[in-house]
């Protein structure tokens, strides 16, 4: 085969999977609110209220140890130290999206008691924010270092190079959180199995899987920023 044939397959196979990327990066999260309605409008094929689901989790797994708070941000439901952080939408919701919810994160919950991963995630999270506050400042010094040249130049690089192991460590605290979470909706579809059918679950499974393309959106968003075509992100958020 020519080797500009293969130049030109190349390069066009970068194309394809660049616009996929881009679409996953942009669109990922209107792909999960569409979901979020669809899920939000079924009701869930189960007598318990969300509440009562909830504490039938705590009772069996947790010893009764994890303690519910009310917030008023509906996207804001989360995990952190025993404690269940949820809106009123998703507490009061007979839906599959809020059995969904509940059952994720009360996953991380059982990460919690399993292991120490979201514990070193945390840190991995606190010391990137610590970091990247001198992003923007090693960029600019470097790239001055090296414009003036001389015995400067290579100074100006390894600013540089720190900037690039700082984008690095951004990227992996995102594919370790992409991993966190798929464990989470594992043992999520694992919870909701001991109560819904078996279709209602497989409704679940779909509805986490979108979540998670949102973790992979920011992934790429933050792998991608130099084409200036994605929606702007935090690092380590």
């Amino acid at each position: 085969m020519d080797f500009s044939i293969i130049i030109i397959i190349c390069v066009v196979a970068f194309l394809l999977m660049l616009c996929f990327f881009l679409a996953v990066a942009n669109f990922a999260g209107e792909k999960f609110m569409d979901s979020y309605k669809q899920m939000n409008s079924i009701n869930a094929g189960v007598e318990l209220s969300p509440l009562e689901y909830l504490a039938f989790l705590n009772a069996k797994y947790f010893d009764g140890e994890i303690v519910v708070k009310t917030i008023s941000n509906i996207a804001g439901d989360a995990y952190s130290k025993k404690t269940l952080f949820l809106s009123g939408a998703t507490q009061g919701s007979h839906s599959l999206a809020s059995f969904a919810i509940i059952s994720h994160e009360m996953g991380h919950a059982l990460q919690d008691k399993k292991g120490k991963k979201l514990k070193k995630l945390n840190f991995l999270r606190r010391l990137g924010k610590i970091l990247g506050v001198f992003l923007m400042p090693l960029f600019i010094a470097g790239i001055v270092l090296m414009v003036i040249g001389g015995q400067l130049f290579y100074p100006g690089v390894g600013l540089l190079v720190g900037c690039a192991l700082i984008l690095i460590l951004a990227l992996f605290i995102k594919l370790r959180m992409i991993a966190i979470e798929k464990e989470a909706s594992r043992f999520a579809l694992d919870f909701l199995k001991e109560v819904l059918p078996a279709e209602q679950v497989e409704l679940c499974r779909k509805f986490l899987n979108d979540a998670r393309l949102s973790y992979w959106a920011d992934f790429f968003r933050t792998l991608l920023a130099w084409t200036f075509m994605t929606r702007k992100n935090k690092l380590f958020d």
